[in-house]
């Protein structure tokens, strides 16, 4: 088997250089109401940053123990104007349309995106440990909404933007080593079938679930986990994915604090903390 030398590499503007593997981890936390989601989340190394654009908190934050961060001026639920939003009875051109929608789309930015962003880096850099967003449902909306507003499109430049800015801060938690934990909802899937006329309809499976959501978290998670509820006091956890640790996948396990599951699921690792 042959090598290059370090010399060369280094000549060349290369390495082989492999880190050992960081205590910190992009997750994806899925789950129905009422299965422990954001309570999981809250076990995660302190200090968090916690950043949500929805009411699942109370009741749980008041029982965390350790440092839990958040803007001092609230929350991140924004209230659309009436006059950038559609409606049935609306009568515009589509001239009209277009433009209402490009100023929906600088509103949402610089309400919601400029802020979020900047919250984000800052506390990242003051060295908070952990982030999570609660819902990355609402966060992933808000920031297609602050690219091209409600306009159904078939423009990829304007697709990949909004995944651009999305993927962007996903990954800014990698880059600094810090946790991300994305807490999104499950929603019930849809079948296809074939009525008695041959026409294609489509009925709720009551059995089968999906994760709601951008639908490319999955491939830039390092871990993707679905909390679970059995009566009368059984929380879960099933692991969907897990990066470089494959042979936990389909497993459900008992919804045990942040630490001592990563120390099951990624036993290379010394230390969350």
């Amino acid at each position: 088997m042959a090598y290059l030398s370090k010399e060369a590499l280094e000549k060349a503007g290369f390495t082989d250089d492999i880190q050992p593997r960081r205590n910190s981890a992009v997750i994806s936390l899925a789950g129905m109401p009422g299965t422990g989601k954001t309570t999981w989340a809250f076990t995660a190394p302190k200090p968090i940053f916690y950043q949500a654009t929805d009411f699942g908190d109370d009741g749980v934050i008041q029982l965390v123990d350790g440092q839990v961060i958040r803007p001092a001026t609230g929350d991140y639920k924004l209230e659309i104007p009436r006059e950038y939003r559609a409606f049935a009875d609306r009568k515009e051109s589509d001239a009209d349309r277009k433009a209402r929608e490009g100023l929906l789309a600088n509103f949402v930015h610089e309400s919601f995106y400029v802020p979020f962003r900047k919250d984000y880096s800052k506390a990242i850099e003051a060295g908070v440990r952990t982030v999570v967003w609660d819902t990355a449902l609402e966060i992933w909306e808000f920031v297609r909404l602050s690219v091209y507003g409600r306009e159904a499109t078939n423009r990829s430049d304007l697709q990949a933007e909004a995944n651009s800015k999305f993927k962007e801060m996903i990954r800014l938690a990698s880059l600094h080593n810090v946790n991300l934990i994305m807490i999104n909802r499950l929603k019930n899937k849809w079948d296809s079938y074939y009525d008695s006329n041959g026409n294609v309809k489509w009925r709720k499976n009551e059995l089968e679930f999906e994760m709601q959501g951008y639908d490319k978290a999955p491939e830039l998670v390092a871990m993707s986990l679905w909390t679970g509820f059995a009566p009368p006091n059984t929380f879960t956890l099933e692991v969907k994915k897990c990066r470089g640790h494959a042979e936990w996948v389909g497993q459900t396990l008992p919804s045990v604090p942040f630490d001592e599951l990563m120390a099951m699921l990624v036993p290379e690792v010394e230390s969350w903390a």
